[in-house]
């Protein structure tokens, strides 16, 4: 929208040292597509969207010009209170998505009351899909939504059977399994020891956990000895 796109120009950074940073952080992306706005500044632009009489047409222009839309899109949606208007509304987002930032940034609010069973459907639905980030998606939901307590050790299978080899995807499910790791050791221990995965994910998941605050001295050493054999 006119004043949207107005309000990003106004907020950008002139000297373009953030874009050129952006640029090579998010390499998916299209750098002629990025204005240099920080990510502090568009979630106080999201919020007068939200306040606006614009919300919706907003989210109804698919597909936008900027990546930094792309975000502002995201932090609106994630504030969204239905979860079945959220989930719509990704169906549109989601295939226009091109980096793992904007990905990652999808955090739905309304998706903490949606039911294990629910978010698990999500889950695998959005991890069969033939877009990299969708897939890295619906495995983020996995790590987001389902951890600790909505955890099931199949959430390990899935996520493995999700990884197909591409780099964004691999990065996710090393991820999760890192995070899974943390509070699911009983689970997470032997699918790591068993070697599951496929070696490049697995050692982004040992790695991830070597570089967590929240793993125990004693595991790590365990996790190195296990790199070793790979």
């Amino acid at each position: 929208m006119d004043w949207i796109d107005q309000r990003l120009f106004e907020l950008k950074d002139t000297e373009s040292q953030y874009r050129t940073f952006n640029a090579r952080i998010v390499a998916t992306a299209d750098p002629a597509t990025m204005l240099g706005v920080r990510v502090p500044k568009l979630r106080r632009l999201a919020k007068e969207i939200l306040r606006s009489d614009s919300r919706d047409a907003f989210l109804g222009e698919l597909p936008h010009t900027y990546y930094e839309e792309y975000l502002l899109h995201v932090f609106v949606l994630n504030e969204e209170k239905d979860a079945e208007r959220t989930i719509a509304e990704l169906g549109r987002l989601l295939p226009f998505v091109d980096n793992w930032a904007v990905s990652d940034a999808l955090m739905p609010k309304s998706f903490r009351k949606l039911p294990p069973e629910r978010l698990e459907e999500l889950s695998r639905k959005w991890m069969a899909s033939e877009h990299e980030y969708t897939r890295r998606f619906g495995v983020s939901l996995l790590m987001r939504y389902l951890l600790p307590d909505g955890f099931r050790p199949e959430h390990l299978i899935w996520a493995k059977e999700a990884d197909d080899g591409r780099y964004y995807i691999e990065m996710m499910v090393g991820w999760y399994v890192a995070e899974a790791l943390v509070t699911q050791e009983a689970s997470v221990l032997p699918f790591i020891e068993a070697k599951v995965l496929p070696e490049k994910t697995e050692r982004i998941a040992i790695q991830k956990a070597l570089d967590s605050r929240r793993i125990a001295p004693k595991m790590k050493e365990h996790l190195r000895e296990l790199r070793s054999t790979l």
